[in-house]
C-alpha cells in the first residue's frame, strides 16, 4: 500500500504523541493503523523514523521524498532548529548506510537534505 501525504501528516501527529511519552510505541502503531489505514508494519517503522530524527540517530526504512520534506518541515516548526539539524543528521546518516547496501543510492532523498541544509 502507499503511504499518501495524509497518511503521514495523521502519523506524525501520533508520533509526536509516542515521542512525548503520551502513548506506546504499541498503542501509536494501533492508532495510525486504525486512523490512516497504513498497516501496523508501516505505523512502527514510521514511529521508528521519526524517534530516530529527533534523536539524530541512524534508521533502516525509508520514507518517500514527499513526506520526507514533510517531516523535516515539520519537525523544523514544532521543534526548532536543534532538533531539524538532528532530523537532517539522522537523515544523512541513513543516506550513508543505505549507500552501503548495493541496492543505488537515494538522492532524492540526499537532494532535500542538502538543500534543507
Amino acid at each position: 500500500m502507499k503511504i499518501t501525504m495524509d497518511m503521514s501528516e495523521l502519523a506524525y501527529e501520533i508520533a509526536k504523541k509516542v515521542y512525548s511519552g503520551r502513548i506506546t510505541r504499541t498503542e501509536g502503531k494501533k492508532e495510525i493503523n486504525k486512523m490512516t489505514g497504513m498497516n501496523e508494519g508501516s505505523a512502527q517503522a514510521f514511529i521508528t523514523i521519526f524517534l530516530a530524527m529527533m534523536n539524530g540517530e541512524v534508521y533502516k526504512r525509508a520514507f518517500n521524498n514527499e513526506t520526507n520534506r514533510f517531516i523535516f518541515e515539520s519537525i523544523r516548526r514544532d521543534f526548532g532548529k536543534e532538533y531539524f539539524i538532528k532530523a537532517l543528521d539522522a537523515a544523512q546518516k541513513h543516506v550513508n548506510y543505505y549507500s552501503t547496501l548495493d541496492k543505488g543510492n537515494l538522492t532524492g532523498l540526499q537532494s532535500i537534505i542538502n538543500e534543507m541544509k
